[in-house]
């Protein structure tokens, strides 16, 4: 492999980013923001609306990150907008010999990486914009006092989007921080397992092989299975780390920035492995 070179890496990412954000499978991000507006947004703007008061903006998008269902379809979205990752045609042979599989490998990561936190930023920032909501620093009386006033309503759907494991447990920062990293850690794990497959000229399989890490973790999520833990999902679903009520982790939090950081490096390493014996000039070169 070449010397590695930050601007051929730098330019390889750019050129990548261009194209993926202006490919016409786009327009099914609009999809999920109508998934995320009937499934979160509006329940709890209505939840607010009876309590009598005022959601915080970053509310709706702590509700969206830690939604079973939504927690689903994003990284089911974002995979579809990358199914083709990473590409690999006449382009990147010419790439290649000129710069090295190993600067064509690490623009490809920083691609990817770019994508993943442009991807959240704008559920982020479309979750802001429809929340209707009010700028602040601590949970909303609608969402911390409603089942007080409204028990009867405890349990549901509604009041689940943001259970009590999450305002009781953390401050609201914390929430938007480790929800936008564990999801991102998510998307970009999934990245990588696409990437081994297409190295080793196994595209198709890497796309069921990603799907299998989702539904199984849906699958053992869903049944709370300790199971679960092994899994990518419900590491990133923060509220499943504490208690309802007590001051007591169900599965510490480290933990799960552990499980995605070595995840993360061991999936790298076995990448560069793959990349190191692979032959480009083998792979069907896509148009």
């Amino acid at each position: 492999m070449n010397k590695f070179r930050l601007k051929s890496v730098f330019s390889l990412a750019k050129s990548e980013y261009i194209r993926w954000v202006t490919n016409p499978r786009m327009i099914i991000v609009g999809i999920l923001v109508i998934f995320m507006n009937t499934l979160a947004v509006i329940p709890l703007s209505e939840k607010a609306e009876k309590f009598g008061g005022k959601l915080n903006i970053a509310e709706p998008f702590i509700a969206i990150g830690n939604s079973k269902l939504l927690v689903l379809l994003i990284p089911c979205v974002f995979l579809i907008l990358i199914s083709d990752y990473p590409v690999i045609s006449g382009n990147t042979l010419f790439f290649i010999q000129r710069t090295g599989k190993l600067n064509w490998f690490f623009g490809q990561i920083l691609f990817v990486f770019m994508a993943v936190i442009s991807y959240l930023a704008f559920i982020l920032i479309v979750s802001i914009i429809v929340s209707g909501g009010e700028f602040g620093t601590d949970w909303s009386d609608a969402v911390t006092k409603y089942n007080a006033r409204f028990p009867e309503e405890s349990g549901n759907f509604t009041s689940m989007l943001l259970p009590s494991n999450l305002y009781n447990q953390i401050p609201l920062k914390t929430a938007v921080v480790q929800t936008f990293i564990f999801l991102a850690a998510y998307l970009f794990l999934l990245s990588l397992i696409l990437c081994l497959f297409k190295l080793f000229n196994i595209h198709s399989f890497g796309i069921f092989a990603v799907y299998a890490v989702i539904s199984f973790g849906v699958v053992s999520t869903f049944l709370e299975s300790r199971m679960m833990w092994a899994f990518p999902m419900a590491n990133t679903l923060v509220w499943m780390h504490y208690e309802e009520i007590f001051d007591k982790p169900v599965f510490p939090i480290w933990f799960s920035f552990v499980y995605f950081l070595i995840a993360i490096i061991l999936l790298i390493t076995v990448n560069l492995i793959a990349l190191k014996k692979m032959q480009f000039i083998n792979i069907e070169q896509t148009r």
